[in-house]
């Protein structure tokens, strides 16, 4: 049995209870517990309680960056652990820090980061923060990334290929599952990260019969001229997130091309559902999705283009349907958290960071 410790931006107990009232998909982040199905026992470090130690760890962490408490709560733990598992960047900064000055016993436990903006805050950070943000993470045994072109970015910073692994991402697919209800809305989308080009699909389907409902931060919004045609509903919980998922006859994911994959998560996840799914056709979405098999592909920033395939998918019902069947089969297959995690145990053991089998 392999120890490891989980440090997470969640506390893991509270995240269970979630789970238990079908709050979230997994009873662990971004479907970890996974890993107990393949030879882990999984343990947590309890968040700190109090209000004066959160406001000072609030001061600390916002000074340097990246969370200190707990990386320094969980050393008795880690002393007792076979790898650490930092999900994600940030929580893996403290114990990579420590680990490359060789502060026990961080120095003598493998330290894996599952991180997902790394690539793209490097690429668009100047030399000093680069090297910054490359000096906490260098000493760590492993570096997940969440797409293929962001390995060149990777070592391009500084790190070395041999401690890159360009993990499979996925979904859980089933707590994503198709619906019984009917599909009765037009078009949704979905999201709220740096990458969302809502401006595009704004344009797109201004002047178009397509009735499109839009979940994010108002200030997602800030500054377009939103038609009388998109139904804006702010965010929504995540119980009511996924029956939009499966009420929606096409899903579209508008992202700019950046380094990691923007709207990944919504894309797999719609895809889940067995909706019919338009993506931009960044390099990073193309590792995900096939255009004309489980998706629609578009190019980037192109108005003429999303506005064609969005009224070609309203006129051709078959054709969504088949698109939503072939998404949920790309899931199902592939791209979902069994497949992601176990991958992930392979590599570790393959690679000799943890004890084979």
């Amino acid at each position: 049995m392999t120890r490891a410790l989980v440090l997470s931006e969640h506390d893991l107990g509270d995240w269970a209870t979630r789970f238990a009232d079908g709050e979230v998909p997994a009873r662990m982040p971004y479907g970890v517990d996974v890993l107990e199905q393949v030879g882990f026992d999984l343990r947590g470090v309890d968040q700190p309680d109090g209000r004066l130690v959160g406001k000072a760890r609030d001061i600390v962490e916002h000074r340097v960056g990246y969370p200190v408490l707990q990386g320094l709560r969980a050393a008795p733990a880690v002393a007792r652990s076979d790898v650490v598992l930092a999900l994600l960047e940030r929580q893996g900064m403290l114990p990579g820090l420590l680990k490359r000055h060789r502060v026990p016993p961080y120095s003598r436990t493998p330290l894996v980061i599952w991180s997902c903006w790394l690539a793209d805050d490097l690429r668009a950070a100047d030399a000093a923060t680069r090297r910054r943000l490359v000096s906490r993470i260098r000493a760590a045994d492993l570096i997940t990334h969440l797409s293929r072109h962001e390995t060149e970015i990777l070592v391009d910073a500084g790190l070395s290929e041999d401690q890159l692994f360009p993990v499979t991402y996925g979904v859980s697919h089933d707590y994503y599952t198709p619906g019984g209800g009917p599909r009765d809305l037009d078009v949704l989308a979905v999201g709220q990260d740096r990458g969302r080009d809502y401006a595009t699909l704004l344009d797109a389907v201004r002047g178009t019969p397509i009735t499109l409902d839009v979940v994010c931060r108002l200030e997602n919004l800030a500054g377009l001229d939103v038609p009388s045609n998109v139904r804006v509903h702010g965010t929504v919980p995540l119980t009511a997130y996924r029956t939009l998922l499966r009420r929606a006859r096409v899903v579209a994911v508008p992202t700019h091309d950046l380094a990691y994959p923007s709207g990944s998560s919504v894309a797999l996840e719609a895809a889940s559902t067995g909706a019919a799914v338009v993506v931009t056709g960044t390099r990073a979405m193309a590792d995900y999705f096939t255009d004309g098999l489980n998706a629609r592909l578009v190019p980037e920033s192109d108005v003429d283009a999303w506005r064609s395939v969005l009224q070609e998918l309203a006129a051709d019902p078959e054709q969504a349907v088949r698109l939503g069947v072939g998404a949920r089969g790309n899931v199902v297959d592939r791209f979902n958290a069994d497949h992601m995690w176990t991958e992930l145990a392979r590599v570790l053991r393959k690679r000799g960071i943890i004890p084979a089998e």
